[in-house]
């Protein structure tokens, strides 16, 4: 043991530090190893005593590294066959009981080592995790709350390497189908952080939805639209974008802004910006309110077959993009001008309200947006 020890501090100096100032804590580890490896030579297997995980998980926490713990076995198990070796020389033991053993000693170190890293892996998940949730805590600190918190909003600007000004913008996006408990939210912090109109973004995840802070270079301020809309013709989510900000300080107001235009996306608009989509943004700040909208302008058309609604609902929505266009709508719909006028006819029948009544088409263009904020 006083040998292996001795390997160890002259070839790996970390794996002897910790403990008291003569190195107990490694050499008791020492013995531990060499008890269980003849134990594993005497049953011809392995004798089940698991309790050097704790012990690898200690000097982990001690700043050992995988490669030097690994390293350190290489040497201990190869000294101690030395050893064995030079007694088998003088006859202390018999050779042939050496080259019996010498397999199981291997297959000691072989499984000791995948014991190692299986245990590693298990720390660097758990603090992956950990850092994660301090990352998530910081950044909610930050979206949250104002700089009027003091010392604990600019420190997690600090921690986060935040920009104080900068080209700046929150996303918030939730997924465009139903998800199951347990599925992970579609990754747009990769796609984001990898544009190059991007300097940075700083993203955490909810159980159905994310929210990230994205910098943006010098000039690039309206480069979200287009990423954004990228990612949804991609990727089946939606998306809300704040209004551009420039002060950090700024960032709880921006992060109220884009949850408000996430929750205005929907499939035929999947991506929508706070201060664009002026009309679906209003409504889906009140909810109560367009459902009143909708319930007393498009109730009669609802209740119909949802095969019969919708097709009258489009015509309509599509003829007041077109500029009450019959034929462009036409066109865009693939259908003929006579079966635009049906439906406009026919929308006008069930609403009792004529569409030459402009108040009463502004009204059903605020109740048309709001089906697709409702989701």
């Amino acid at each position: 043991m006083a040998k292996v020890f001795t390997v160890l501090r002259s070839e790996v100096s970390d794996y002897v530090l910790g403990g008291d100032d003569d190195g107990n804590t490694a050499q008791d580890n020492i013995a531990g190893y060499l008890d269980e490896m003849l134990d594993w030579i005497d049953l011809g297997a392995d004798p089940g005593r698991w309790s050097f995980d704790s012990a690898i998980r200690y000097r982990a926490s001690q700043g050992l590294t995988l490669s030097s713990l690994l390293h350190a076995y290489r040497l201990g198990a190869a000294t101690i066959w030395d050893e064995l070796a030079r007694l088998a020389d003088t006859d202390e033991i018999e050779k042939e009981a050496l080259i019996a053993a010498t397999p199981s000693i291997f297959a000691w170190m072989n499984t000791n080592s995948l014991r190692a890293h299986a245990v590693f892996r298990e720390i660097d998940i758990r603090d992956a995790r950990r850092n994660e949730q301090v990352r998530a805590a910081l950044l909610d600190t930050i979206l949250f709350n104002d700089s009027s918190i003091g010392a604990a909003f600019w420190d997690a600007v600090a921690a986060l390497g935040l920009p104080r000004t900068g080209q700046l913008t929150v996303i918030a996006a939730t997924g465009a189908e139903h998800t199951s408990i347990g599925d992970s939210p579609p990754d747009i912090e990769t796609r984001i952080s990898s544009h190059a109109a991007v300097q940075d973004a700083w993203f955490r995840l909810a159980a159905s939805s994310q929210i990230g802070v994205v910098s943006l270079r010098r000039n690039r301020a309206d480069a979200l639209d287009s990423i954004a809309d990228t990612i949804c013709s991609d990727i089946p989510v939606l998306i809300g974008l704040s209004s551009p900000f420039t002060a950090i300080t700024d960032c709880s107001k921006a992060r109220a802004q884009a949850q408000i235009a996430m929750a205005a996306s929907a499939n035929s608009r999947p991506t929508t910006r706070y201060n664009r989509d002026v009309l679906p943004v209003l409504l889906a700040s009140s909810p109560d309110a367009a459902a009143a909208v909708v319930a007393t302008t498009l109730g009669p058309v609802l209740e119909l077959p949802p095969d019969r609604a919708e097709p009258l609902l489009t015509t309509v929505h599509t003829w007041l993009r077109r500029g009450q266009s019959v034929s462009a709508t036409a066109a865009e719909l693939h259908c003929h001008r006579n079966t635009v006028n049906y439906r406009l006819r026919r929308f006008t029948e069930l609403t009792g309200r004529p569409l030459t009544d402009n108040f009463w088409l502004a009204q059903v263009a605020l109740a048309l947006e709001a089906p697709r904020t409702q989701k």
